[in-house]
């Protein structure tokens, strides 16, 4: 069981307590199986052309993240957001100065891809092709097919990595272009992933989601691969679940082809539950965000440790802010609000006299009077009402389990954990919400009620 991962990190992290204004500085860099490719119209710039010496990256961003629901609802899933950037942008933004060509599959809520990325300086570089029924990862890796023209690197766009992994895939391509590879790395429960099978250094199978719990190197989903894979792609059969997976056609290369596998120490996460994604926030925080402040810091505000503050923000006085802490621009902090580490509000929010620990509270989002919000993630332009409560840990300090209508309960393994509300949901006065529950989008609960269970979107819920 985890408690908040924050509070495992903050020691090293503190600095000095200041008072009022601190100094601005820089902000951190930071067809069926066999065709029937939809390409959409590339208005991003000049049509791409292949740099000599690079590669060609696939990245897959077509998915809905059903299982980050609510969260992953009112966008795809790689538009998610880490520090208010989506983390496909982060991906981009280290990868793209090594890529010669970058093919982007989309599908969910497609027109939120390509209208972000249109102005981005590397626009130029980027073709979208679209999968237009979700129908597995090699599936969606076809869809690019008329877009490669040579070898190419897979990228899974929903998951979140430092850097240094694509420096290493760099790395080893300009080592040897013509040496395919794997990137993988060692968990101590390889049953959500596929579990390697490797010999000398060689990828020689994958086990897909082995059932007992298993230590081991696992798939990240990145692959540098030559442009005949994808007539091993054609050739694969649907999997008991009716997707065309990837692995099968890994697997059929890795028989004849030799396919070496690198580990990589670094960070990444997958996103696949709304805690997950409060644990990459808080990651970003301690590890690679500065300090830097835009915004306004009256006299008698408070802050300790690392804040970012951005432009048009101001955190009034009587307010006290333990970093690491991110907030956006325009946004209005107190009078008398406690911030605790862990926290990122993004853009126009408003928190009044309340407290806010290791959640995220994302564009648009109210909490004006006396709340308590912990471990929890708010959607764009949830408001909660004066009183509104929280719950983040169990009166016996076990687990919290959390409730999915396709997947029944799943054990998020810790002690403290909110809930997650879907955007333009309303709260009443004095409400109080259990750890753990789930509520939908454009929800309104009553003053005073009491929400123990799920609640989908759209409901008007005055209490059981």
């Amino acid at each position: 069981m985890l408690e908040s991962p924050i509070e495992a990190k903050m020691n090293t992290q503190k600095k000095p307590m200041q008072s009022g204004a601190g100094k601005t500085k820089t902000a951190p860099k930071t067809k069926e199986a066999n065709g029937n490719t939809s390409a959409i119209a590339n208005k991003t710039g000049p049509k791409p052309n292949a740099i000599a010496g690079l590669p060609t990256y696939v990245i897959l961003a077509a998915g809905r993240g059903r299982r980050l629901w609510p969260v992953g609802e009112a966008m795809p899933k790689c538009m998610i957001r880490v520090l208010g950037k989506p983390i496909l942008e982060w991906t981009l933004d280290s990868l793209h100065q090594n890529a010669s060509k970058i093919v982007i599959v989309v599908g969910y809520k497609k027109e939120m891809i390509t209208g972000h990325f249109k102005d981005k300086p590397y626009a130029g570089k980027i073709r979208f092709v679209e999968q237009r029924e979700q129908k597995g990862t090699g599936h969606a890796l076809l869809q690019a097919e008329s877009e490669v023209k040579g070898p190419f690197v897979t990228v899974n766009g929903d998951s979140f990595a430092e850097g240094a992994m694509f420096e290493l895939i760099h790395h080893h391509i300009q080592n040897n272009k013509d040496a395919h590879f794997a990137i993988a790395q060692k968990v101590g429960d390889a049953r959500p992933f596929g579990l390697f099978e490797i010999q000398n250094r060689t990828l020689k199978s994958i086990r897909e989601k082995p059932a007992e719990k298993t230590a081991g190197l696992v798939g990240l989903g990145n692959y540098y691969l030559p442009q005949s894979f994808f007539a091993l792609l054609q050739k694969i059969k649907p999997s008991p679940r009716g997707e065309y997976e990837i692995t099968d056609a890994l697997n059929a290369f890795a028989a004849s082809e030799k396919l070496a596998v690198h580990e990589f120490t670094g960070y990444r996460s997958e996103m696949t539950y709304f805690w997950d994604h409060l644990d990459i926030n808080i990651h970003v925080l301690v590890t690679w965000m500065e300090d830097a402040r835009s915004g306004t810091i009256e006299n008698g505000a408070v802050v300790e440790g690392k804040l970012h503050l951005g432009k048009g923000s101001i955190i009034k006085a009587g307010s006290r802010i333990e970093g690491p802490v991110y907030i956006g621009e325009n946004c209005l902090i107190g009078p008398n609000a406690f911030i605790r580490s862990g926290s990122v509000i993004e853009n126009n929010c408003h928190v009044g006299t309340s407290e806010i620990k290791n959640s995220v509270v994302m564009n648009g989002a109210n909490v004006p009077h006396f709340s308590y919000i912990g471990d929890s993630v708010l959607c764009d332009n949830v408001n909660l009402g004066a009183g509104t409560m929280i719950a983040n840990l169990r009166f016996d300090n076990g687990p919290i389990v959390v409730h999915f209508k396709d997947q029944g309960k799943v054990d998020s393994g810790r002690r403290k954990l909110g809930a997650a509300i879907g955007s333009g949901t309303k709260v009443g006065v004095n409400c109080s919400i259990n750890c753990g529950v789930l509520i939908g989008h454009e929800c309104k609960i009553f003053p005073g009620s009491k929400v123990t269970h799920n609640l989908d979107n759209d409901t008007e819920f005055k209490g059981d």
